[in-house]
């Protein structure tokens, strides 16, 4: 018998665990890949309604993102969800 040190017991590939960096939404701290996301994309990562809209904390006050953008993720970035204001009534 011969054994695959690349291979855990399961089966499946022992890939390295992919670089994370740590955010923060709403005051919970999640582990996402660093770099470009489309906006909805990210919100479904770490469980945001897609109905609120996802705005990210800068020292210069809340910037709403719009859901089709990109946003650049970095460790430590700070993010809020809220309703989405100017709805039709």
């Amino acid at each position: 018998m011969t054994t695959d040190s690349s291979l855990k017991e399961d089966g499946k590939a022992n890939n390295p665990p992919a670089h994370t960096v740590t955010i923060e939404v709403d005051g919970l701290k999640h582990e996402v890949r660093p770099g470009k996301w489309v906006v909805r994309d990210l919100k479904a990562a770490v469980g945001v309604d897609p109905a609120k809209v996802l705005a990210e904390i800068t020292p210069h006050g809340l910037k709403d993102l719009d859901d089709s953008a990109n946003t650049d993720v970095h460790e430590g970035q700070r993010f809020m969800s809220h309703a989405r204001s100017g709805g039709s009534s």
